[in-house]
């Protein structure tokens, strides 16, 4: 099936991006999670899985705040889907760019070298950043969902502050698709804080 062949590329290209340079923390897991409160007590909850996950920590500068005692980071998030059939309808796209708007936050699990227990950890992301990534070049039957899958996901992004889109051509390699996603990913994961928006 098309889509999983172009799922997994993009799955292999995310692993590419750890070329040792951005300096991204181990995750177990595609997963995301956030405590609720049910039951009279606070629970996890599964948010969802996604088609990739970039976690890395960023060092906060001495600034107005001084310097404190201890160095701070904050641990930033990129969650990527592969956009495709799943963006038919509008509450799809839109709740995923609306993740970082979860009030308990959003949490990973990573690995224990990462973490202070042995077995790894669960830790809150401080600033998500969600990449759709949306597969062109749909055969003519599947035209018309391929527009509205675009439109919705651009609507998404347009209207939350803290989601892009990427478009790219259905059958590229995985070394391209890591060039494109890296393209915008690591301003955000190591350079200037901000994304570089894929136009």
């Amino acid at each position: 099936m098309t889509q999983t062949k172009f799922t997994e590329r993009l799955r292999e290209a995310v692993i590419k991006l750890d070329d040792g340079k951005i300096g991204l923390i181990s995750c177990r897991s595609r997963s995301l999670f956030s405590p609720v409160f049910r039951n009279r007590k606070y629970q996890w909850a599964k948010l969802m899985d996604c088609d990739g996950l970039l976690v890395t920590r960023r060092l906060v500068h001495d600034g107005e705040g001084g310097s404190p005692l201890d160095e701070v980071s904050l641990l930033m998030g990129v969650v990527i889907q592969c956009e495709d059939t799943t963006s038919q309808s509008k509450p799809n796209p839109f709740g995923k760019a609306s993740l970082p708007h979860v009030p308990n936050g959003v949490w990973v699990d990573v690995s224990k070298k990462q973490s202070q227990s042995a077995n790894g950890g669960r830790l809150r992301l401080d600033r998500v950043l969600i990449l759709f990534v949306l597969p062109k070049g749909a055969a003519p039957t599947q035209r018309k969902k391929f527009e509205t899958a675009k439109r919705n996901v651009e609507n998404a992004a347009i209207l939350m502050p803290d989601a892009e889109t990427l478009e790219v051509a259905r059958n590229t390699s995985a070394a391209n698709l890591c060039k494109h996603v890296g393209k915008i990913v690591r301003p955000f994961l190591k350079g200037a804080g901000r994304p570089k928006r894929a136009q």
